[in-house]
């Protein structure tokens, strides 16, 4: 057996993001500390030489934790934005108008009134090709939706829907198609311009760090061993060993729930 002490091996690929994350958080939380003040002895920081018993430069550090930020935004990004929840808003009340108008229309060809009668036949050549509009791709739902309203008001039809009663709903469809637009519009810029980087490249990356700073704490154990070095490592495996039980504890609870979701499958 060896005198020197190894950093054991986490298999890194088979935690998720948000443990990935809190272990390569505590990686760093673990570096050994100096004192950042002399003034202020009992605030601790890593040196402006970043972590010198263990062979880790400042930018090394610096461009680690700058990534585990952005690791961070990419774990905890919400998938729903702001413009999204209003969209589905005025998509709701859009379906509901266009519903209504059509339905309207095709209902009046049977009503006693012979003024709304006609009413309904005529404008039913009209909305025909519109019937079922609600049900498309939300994109095409409001290009139809515009070529509807521009049929519906040409001249020889305005009478027709004054009597069927649906000038203002034209008007509160118009608003909400065009209200739908605008925050479409709104959230493809939105992503755009804060578009980020995946989970998955980010991981990619910081895999590289700790596999670099490993490597370097190890060899500072064996080149230019030190307190501070020994503590590390084996701080540093407890950590490894506590992430391990953790990520087995989970996968033991998914498969228990799956066994009581399928008692009959052995």
């Amino acid at each position: 057996m060896g005198n020197y002490k190894k950093i054991d091996v986490l298999n890194l690929a088979r935690i998720n993001n948000a443990e990935y994350l809190t272990f390569m958080n505590n990686v760093l939380n673990l570096l050994p500390l100096s004192s950042g003040d002399e003034e202020n002895p009992d605030v601790l920081s890593l040196s402006d030489d970043g972590c010198p018993a263990l062979g880790l430069s400042k930018d090394f550090l610096d461009l680690y934790e700058k990534d585990l930020l952005l690791m961070g935004d990419a774990v905890d990004e919400s998938r729903t934005s702001q413009e999204t929840e209003q969209m589905a808003f005025h998509e709701k009340n859009r379906d509901s108008l266009v519903v209504y108008i059509t339905t309207r229309i095709l209902r009046a060809g049977t009503l006693p009134l012979e003024a709304e009668r006609d009413a309904g036949k005529w404008l039913y050549k009209v909305t025909k090709p519109y019937i079922g509009i609600a049900q498309l791709p939300h994109a095409q739902e409001t290009a139809k939706i515009k070529g509807m309203l521009f049929d519906l008001r040409k001249e020889e039809n305005l009478p027709y829907v004054t009597t069927l009663g649906l000038d203002a709903y034209l008007q509160e469809l118009e608003k909400e198609n065009n209200a739908y637009e605008t925050l479409s519009q709104q959230r493809i810029s939105t992503r755009v311009d804060t578009k980020k980087e995946s989970g998955t490249e980010l991981r990619k990356r910081i895999d590289g760090y700790y596999d670099d700073l490993t490597m370097l704490a190890q060899s500072c154990n064996v080149v230019n061993p030190s307190a501070q070095s020994a503590k590390y490592i084996n701080d540093l495996n407890q950590l490894i060993s506590e992430t391990q039980t953790a990520y087995n504890q989970r996968k033991s609870s998914s498969k228990k729930s799956d066994d009581n979701e399928n008692p009959d499958i052995l």
